[in-house]
């Protein structure tokens, strides 16, 4: 056979081992086990099996924890915007949305069931698609089924998959274009796969561009050692990227000029329009707080290295730095495509992204950040994977290659057949140990099956309206109570309005107008309306020259001319669900927000009762004390108290906020712990204590350093300097 034959019968595959293509350069993971011999990913019924278990074990786990009707965050938008098949909140999020549209049209659950239910399949897929990076990366079944249960159970990429939210697509589509991106690499000529990553990364672009743009640089790492085949097509490969993430942003477009039910800025009909969405120009303010320093930052980073630590297990974690170690050794261009490439992603989804945000450290902002580095918990348990690998391949005299070959029967077979065994026993002991571990420190923050905080206030305002009544909403109440309302047609009487102009497609006025206009538009309606007008308690606006008759949880808007008084009136619906709020335990950072704001409002309408000389009927008392217990309560109450009538109450008030000042360490942000101090050196200002209150102002703002604090014009009042 000629030399160029036989280069031909090479490339055609011929004598290549099973499994394998000849131009492969293998497995990465060296040591004693002869890996040149392990079987990379294949079609083969092992690998089917690990890779169907690795997508089933995590995907059973979240459809036994996902909460069976709405919850908080931004769950009940993006089920609004599923349902209807809307705009969710920019940039926009036009695949997951459709994808949402698609589980909410299944025959069976509950339409916030079956959002979650699609969160869950992506989750799961993103395990699956960790486990085909763990094989490619020369990791054998048990190892990379490992890598793939350590990512599915750890408690921050479990809190995402069970509820409507994108970051498990996000996950899905990073570990996707990961494993295509290594198996094109591996043999340039599955050029298909290089197509299929192009492919996904522009459908990434179309989800979360800033998350996929961040692990850009990675994932263009481990193109390194197939350079010379991608350079040439790198054109039409972006060509392609940016036709897939252009697609569905178009998409959406024409669905904004539907007049979809739910489209969070209404139409979008510029270049601009589209631009001031897609960027998050809208939301600059909620990214960077002007607080915010660099110690803020390294508090973020500390905090995320801990958790990563903490959900890999530590030995995981360990196994991980020598996964790490094991990818990089050898040196060259390979080595440092494949160690660099994980590092490298990891690095832009937690230090760079931690760098670019200006969030300040406190607990509610750090539930904000929790979900954006999902991809790092699954490049630890991907490094994880090829350290047990490792360990496995040098398990000292367990190794099956430091055995010779023995035939069936001989002398000897069976102590061989032990030995290739026992190191595999030993990866399902240790991995299955470190998945036990991490998946029971999750499931007490994770198991949601009876999660019902959303549904109970929501029933509690509808509750406390009359028939045929207007509420308007904002914040992060529109989602739970939009979903009731227009997903589930609860209280189809109630004519619900945002009063920020956004998510709802009835809209009295463009979101973007300065407020004075806002509430110029709010005055008209009001005016008009022949039905009765309430708000949420959170108002930014409100109608001049009116008062409210306040119900604790609800705010009626009284007739022209009322001069902006508040009448006050006992409503038990209102007490109970008040007594309830104080017995609940929040099942994390967003129930504890939304309750400690729902326990500001209602206590200020307690003081507000106070300040009235309302008789102090026993079940008033009662309330009265529950409240002294509860920060925000006493907070609400105080400012209310000040507010109105607070020369004559000045010892009441003074309790009340040494009482605030003592439990202040369960404030979940900068601002309300800010707050306690505020309110003190208000009190000390109205009783001529200047002094004092220069202090108590100076301690609010060196909690709180923004602008619109507070404490920054009340320091300019007694003519000091912030």
């Amino acid at each position: 056979m000629t030399s160029r034959a036989r280069r031909r019968k090479l490339r055609r595959g011929a004598g290549a081992p099973s499994g394998a293509h000849p131009a492969s350069p293998g497995p990465v993971v060296s040591g004693g086990a002869a890996p040149q011999e392990r079987a990379p990913l294949s079609a083969g019924r092992p690998d089917v099996a690990a890779l169907a278990a690795a997508v089933i074990g995590p995907l059973a786990l979240y459809v036994a924890t996902l909460p069976r009707t709405v919850v908080l965050e931004d769950d009940g938008l993006f089920l609004m915007a599923g349902v209807h098949l809307g705009v969710a909140h920019p940039p926009g999020y036009p695949i997951y949305t459709l994808i949402v549209h698609l589980f909410t049209r299944l025959p069976f659950g509950e339409p916030a069931f079956l959002g979650h239910l699609s969160s869950a399949v992506l989750g799961a897929l993103a395990c699956g698609a960790v486990y085909a990076c763990a094989r490619l990366l020369g990791a054998s079944l048990v190892p990379a089924l490992t890598a793939a249960w350590l990512f599915g159970v750890s408690e921050q990429f479990w809190s995402q998959a069970i509820i409507t939210e994108v970051y498990t697509l996000n996950a899905l589509l990073f570990f996707a274009i990961w494993a295509l991106v290594l198996l094109g690499a591996r043999d340039p000529r599955r050029r298909w796969a290089l197509w299929c990553a192009a492919v996904a990364w522009g459908a990434g672009l179309a989800n979360h561009w800033p998350l996929t743009v961040l692990a850009t640089p990675g994932l263009a790492l481990a193109l390194l050692p197939a350079w010379r085949e991608v350079l040439p097509r790198l054109p039409r490969l972006l060509g392609v990227a940016l036709v897939t993430a252009a697609l569905p942003y178009a998409w959406m477009v024409w669905l904004s000029q539907q007049a979809p039910a739910i489209s969070f800025y209404g139409p979008i009909d510029s270049w601009s329009d589209l631009w001031f969405y897609v960027s998050r120009q809208g939301y600059s303010e909620v990214d960077a707080s002007p607080t915010a320093g660099w110690s803020d930052r390294t508090a973020f980073l500390g905090w995320l290295a801990a958790d990563i630590v903490r959900q890999t297990t530590l030995p995981g974690f360990a196994l991980a730095m020598l996964g790490l170690r094991a990818l990089a050794r050898g040196g060259g261009l390979l080595a440092m495509a494949l160690a660099g490439s994980g590092v490298v992603a990891l690095l832009g989804n937690s230090a760079v992204l931690i760098a670019l945000l200006g969030f300040d450290f406190d607990p509610f902002r750090l539930a904000v950040f929790r979900p954006y580095p999902l991809i790092c918990y699954g490049v630890a348990a991907l490094w994880a994977g090829i350290g047990m690998q490792w360990m496995v391949d040098h398990l000292p005299g367990w190794t099956a290659g430091r055995w010779p070959a023995q035939a069936p029967g001989a002398p000897g077979a069976s102590h061989a057949a032990w030995a290739t065994r026992s190191p595999t026993a030993a990866a399902v002991l240790v991995g299955a140990a470190m998945v036990a571990m991490s998946a029971s420190a999750g499931w007490p923050a994770n198991d949601r099956s009876d999660s019902d905080f959303a549904e109970r206030h929501a029933e509690a305002v509808f509750d406390l309206l009359p028939q045929g009544a207007v509420l308007f909403v904002r914040g992060d109440a529109i989602g739970p109570l939009g979903y009731y309302r227009f997903v589930e047609g609860r209280r189809p009487d109630v004519a619900l309005y945002s009063l920020q102009g956004l998510v709802l497609g009835n809209r009295l006025f463009d979101p973007l107008l300065p407020r004075e206009e806002r509430a110029s538009a709010l005055d008209r309606f009001v005016d008009a309306a022949e039905r009765p007008v309430f708000l949420l308690p959170d108002y930014d606006i409100h109608p001049e020259d009116r008062g409210f008759g306040h119900r604790g949880f609800v705010l009626e808007v009284l007739g022209e001319g009322s001069g902006g008084t508040a009448t006050l009136a006992r409503h038990p619906r209102a007490e109970r669900y008040f007594l309830e709020l104080l017995d609940r335990q929040p099942a994390d950072v967003w129930e504890r927000w939304q309750r400690g704001g729902l326990l500001f409002h209602y206590g200020n309408y307690l003081g507000l009762l106070v300040v009235v000389g309302s008789a102090l009927s026993e079940p008033l008392a009662d309330l009265l004390e529950r409240a002294e217990e509860c920060y925000p309560c006493l907070l609400g109450m105080a400012a209310a108290v000040l507010d109105n009538d607070g020369a004559g109450r000045v010892d009441r008030v003074a309790a009340w906020l040494a009482r605030a000042e003592a439990l202040h360490g369960r404030a979940l942000s900068k601002q309300q712990s800010a707050r306690v101090f505020f309110e003190q050196g208000r009190l000390a200002e109205l009783t001529g204590d200047a002094a004092t209150a220069a202090a108590r102002y100076r301690e609010a703002y060196a909690i709180f350093p923004h602008p619109d604090a507070d404490a920054g014009p009340a320091l300019r009042r007694l003519g000091l300097a912030p």
